[in-house]
């Protein structure tokens, strides 16, 4: 059975044949694709993507890459940013009929080595550690490569990020406008994202004339169990601190946990702030105001970037930044001494 011996019992032309079976729906009306995936299924047809890949020199496979250093998990699924980031971009590139595979790194080698192995169209790389690599990737390869949280200064990068710095200062500000100063601060600023929110962060104590204190700054990966060690420290030992600014929700989580095992309320007596709007904000109890970074548009301008590339369409601005907001829950209140 050959995409010919599909068209010709369909009644329909190669061309819309592969579009179907290459997901591109919209190409086709929503009669036809069900004409053609009865025959489809009637035959059992499944397409031979190294034939295709020979034929079409292209193998429709989208890279997505994820540094070891800056995800921190064994099992990359457990970070809930980077697993909602590969839901929907998985999701969009389907749609356009590509097929993604995810590899963790360590080494400029390993990529180097998976981008070729698997002769991928293009690639989406999470979290790169330094912009050297990057612009030395962007040389090495011809193929489109989009870069997430980069935050590379070359103009040539294809890259989207967030406004890293002002999600740390509005995080700060709300905590300070509602009366708190002695407010800590949940991360090591390793990574050029978490240094920009941390940036932010001084940036908004230094504006309503509070010193920075850097007794008040927890130098920890943001994970669940290192939010509830903080958050156990913290209750131990309060050192005046009434409200707390995190750079991720499930260290903030965490923090949660550990804050009500060593007696703690929150709000009441400690306020906390998360980031990155995750879907658990709304499950903990109470529920976690958060930073939101608008992870679903971050995804598809990713995506979207990518496949102009591959189709050689025009790109007007190829660094592109999005911007945040505060989501209020009921997480942090007014300071009242």
């Amino acid at each position: 059975m050959t995409l010919k011996d599909i068209a010709k019992e369909s009644g329909v032309s190669v061309m819309t044949v592969s579009n179907v079976i290459n997901g591109k729906f919209d190409r086709v009306s929503q009669k036809t694709v069900q004409k053609v995936q009865a025959v489809i299924d009637k035959y059992q047809y499944v397409p031979n993507l190294t034939a295709r890949s020979l034929t079409a020199r292209s193998t429709h496979i989208i890279g997505c890459i994820l540094s070891d250093q800056a995800n921190h998990y064994e099992n990359i699924f457990e970070n809930p940013y980077v697993s909602t980031m590969l839901g929907i971009i998985e999701h969009d590139l389907r749609k356009k009929g590509y097929y993604v595979m995810i590899r963790a790194v360590q080494t400029y080698e390993d990529i180097i080595s998976f981008l070729k192995n698997w002769n991928c169209d293009g690639a989406l790389f999470f979290n790169p550690q330094n912009n050297e690599i990057i612009q030395k990737l962007a040389h090495d390869f011809s193929m489109p490569l989009v870069f997430f949280d980069s935050n590379c200064s070359d103009p040539d990068i294809l890259a989207v990020d967030t406004d890293d710095f002002h999600g740390g200062y509005l995080s700060t500000q709300y905590l300070i406008s509602h009366g708190h100063k002695k407010i800590a601060f949940l991360a090591a600023p390793t990574s050029s994202v978490v240094k920009n929110r941390f940036d932010g962060y001084k940036k908004a104590l230094s504006e309503s004339g509070i010193p920075f204190d850097d007794s008040l700054v927890f130098p920890i990966q943001p994970l669940y169990d290192n939010g509830v060690k903080a958050g156990k420290e913290i209750a131990q030992n309060q050192r005046g601190i009434t409200a707390i600014v995190t750079t991720a929700d499930i260290c903030a989580v965490g923090c949660m946990e550990g804050l009500r095992l060593g007696g703690i309320r929150i709000p009441e007596e400690i306020s906390i702030v998360g980031y990155d709007n995750l879907s658990i904000c709304n499950y903990t109890y109470p529920k976690l105001t958060s930073i939101s970074q608008n992870i679903p548009l971050k995804a598809h301008l990713g995506v979207e970037l990518l496949l102009k590339c591959l189709e050689n369409l025009p790109i007007q601005q190829r660094h592109l930044t999005t911007s945040v907001s505060l989501i209020e829950r009921q997480s942090a209140i007014s300071f009242i001494p």
